[in-house]
């Protein structure tokens, strides 16, 4: 039992920092645009590269968890992840801005994405199959937490301290908890294979591999609906309702906030309900039909509903789109044959980085034909299309 507790302290802090790390630059992003002298819209190209670089090292990274270790691969992830951080902060040169935050985005990219396989790996060794589900929501609590100490803490000291001392403390704070976790590698990676090679062809082998079994190939159509309608929530909400609801910007932050916030508990909660009372996959039906109907809700608003309303609309969200995360991905480990646990769940959320390219351009399609309202509907349907599917599912 001690194993698993230290199981999941250290990936739960490895989480957390990597969702810091990935979140960061962006929130930092209007005080860089303004030093730097760019458009600050750009972040929607950083968006949009980080999430094609995940998608490949998702699908890849399976070989390098196998050869080196899960526990070193995370490490790996975060010196990757501080190496980024630094040279965004050493950027001077605005004609070289394009190149450099290329590099920028390839090194957080790869550090942030290994970090949920890598964990994945360790927890499945350590989890009985029966708290699978609590055990990965327990760590996925990192990521709301990351975004939490990203808007909290980083953006103040910004203000405070200038964002370049803030991405370099950041990046201090990645290496550090590198080195934290050396003393587990002993034990967490005693199963890797030194001989094992990791190879570019993984990446069609391990989507192969994925696509091939009906399980699988439903986690990983759940994930590209779920990631997706997560990404087009986080990045679209504030202005959403700035624009179109009259909400101050304060006030549309702090309902985003609240929402993420609430993502902290509810993913504990549908862990334990998944463990105890409800299938997995019966609850991922249920969380796919609420955020189907929710986000549908989100595009019904107009200056008529209460901020109460929509309070509650957003928090209806947070319980589905922002909490899904542990029951999907302790459902991807147990698909997973013995010992390719992280391999597996790779494939699987590779799906989810594609549906973070897709859903954006499909929020776009929706809003420039018919509205917000369009917009929401249509990325709500495949939602919808999951939970039907899932609710019909005979094992």
């Amino acid at each position: 039992m001690h194993l698993l507790i230290l199981a999941i302290v250290a990936m739960l802090v490895q989480q957390t920092v990597a969702t810091t790390a990935k979140v960061g630059l962006p929130a930092l992003f209007p005080a860089l645009a303004s030093d730097l002298s760019f458009n600050a819209e750009l972040v929607l190209v950083y968006t949009w590269f980080f999430a094609l670089v995940s998608l490949v090292f998702m699908a890849c990274c399976g070989g390098i968890i196998q050869r080196f270790g899960a526990l070193r691969t995370s490490q790996l992830g975060c010196v990757s992840m501080a190496l980024g951080l630094i040279l965004a902060a050493f950027t001077h040169q605005t004609l070289l801005l394009i190149p450099i935050f290329a590099i920028t985005v390839l090194l957080i990219s790869s550090g942030t994405t290994v970090a949920t396989p890598a964990s994945s790996q360790i927890l499945a060794e350590y989890a009985p199959r029966k708290w699978a589900p609590l055990v990965f929501s327990i760590k996925q609590t990192g990521v709301p937490a990351g975004v939490v100490i990203s808007g909290l803490i980083l953006v103040p000291l910004a203000v405070s301290f200038g964002w370049r001392v803030t991405l370099i403390g950041t990046a201090v704070l990645c290496i550090l908890i590198s080195v934290i976790l050396q003393p587990l590698r002993e034990e967490f990676d005693k199963t890797r294979d030194p001989d094992a090679v990791p190879r570019l062809s993984d990446f069609i082998i391990n989507i192969k591999d994925v696509i091939k079994l009906s399980e699988r190939r439903g986690m990983a159509i759940a994930a590209f609906s779920f990631v997706g309608m997560q990404s087009v929530y986080t990045n679209f909400t504030i202005t959403y309702l700035y624009e179109d609801l009259s909400f101050s910007l304060e006030e549309a932050g702090q309902v985003l906030g609240l929402a993420t916030f609430l993502a902290i508990p509810a993913r504990i909660l549908w862990g334990w309900v998944g463990s105890t009372l409800i299938q997995p996959r019966q609850l991922l039906a249920f969380l796919a039909l609420v955020m189907a109907i929710s986000t549908m809700l989100m595009g019904a608003f107009d200056r008529h509903w209460s901020h109460v309303a929509v309070l509650t609309v957003n928090c209806a969200i947070s319980l589905s789109v922002l909490s899904w995360h542990g029951v999907l991905l302790s459902e991807a480990a147990r698909l997973a044959p013995a010992g390719e646990a992280g391999r597996i769940t790779g494939g699987i959320l590779a799906f989810g980085a594609l549906g973070q390219i897709v859903f954006p351009a499909l929020f776009g399609l929706g809003y420039w034909t018919g509205g917000y309202g369009m917009a929401f509907t249509m990325i709500s349907i495949p939602a919808a299309l999951v939970a039907v599917t899932f609710l019909l599912w005979k094992r």
